[in-house]
């Protein structure tokens, strides 16, 4: 059974907020990266490629954690643990997609990334089913301390 992402949380998914996500080294190190990410609904979803270190530990350990923390208040954030599925099918269009949400350009490749990449590297979506969120939105008072 999946956990519910928040209603008074989703748009730190919906907006385009960069996510950190954490993979499982071989060695059991913990590896983070940072993604682009949005939500269907019910799973979140990131995109990478094959051959990259967080592709060959999450298709190793099917296990991750996304923290994303909204920059408009740093003591506001979301964490969610899930379980992960890779699939090449509809990751070219999703990152394309994703492309359209972060950097505002129509393809990844061409857009973001140099055009002679595309086709030298194979997209992969990550569908995270969530099994644990936690959340926090502090009181007033926290968003009133400033360095």
């Amino acid at each position: 059974m999946s956990a519910q992402i928040p209603d008074d949380f989703k748009d730190l998914l919906e907006r385009p907020i960069y996510a950190t996500i954490a993979t499982i080294m071989p060695s059991g190190q913990p590896q983070l990266t940072e993604v682009w990410c949005n939500y269907d609904g019910e799973h979140v979803l990131i995109n990478t490629a094959r051959n990259r270190q967080k592709e060959k530990n999450l298709s190793a350990r099917p296990m991750v954690t996304l923290m994303l923390r909204d920059p408009d208040n740093p003591y506001r954030w979301m964490e969610i643990r899930g379980t992960i599925e890779l699939t090449e099918e509809g990751a070219q269009d999703h990152i394309d997609e994703l492309a359209r949400k972060y950097a505002n350009v129509s393809k990844y490749y061409g857009g973001w990334a140099p055009a002679e990449a595309e086709g030298k590297e194979t997209r992969v979506t990550g569908i995270i089913t969530p099994v644990k969120v936690n959340a926090f939105n502090p009181p007033v008072r926290l968003h009133l301390i400033k360095k």
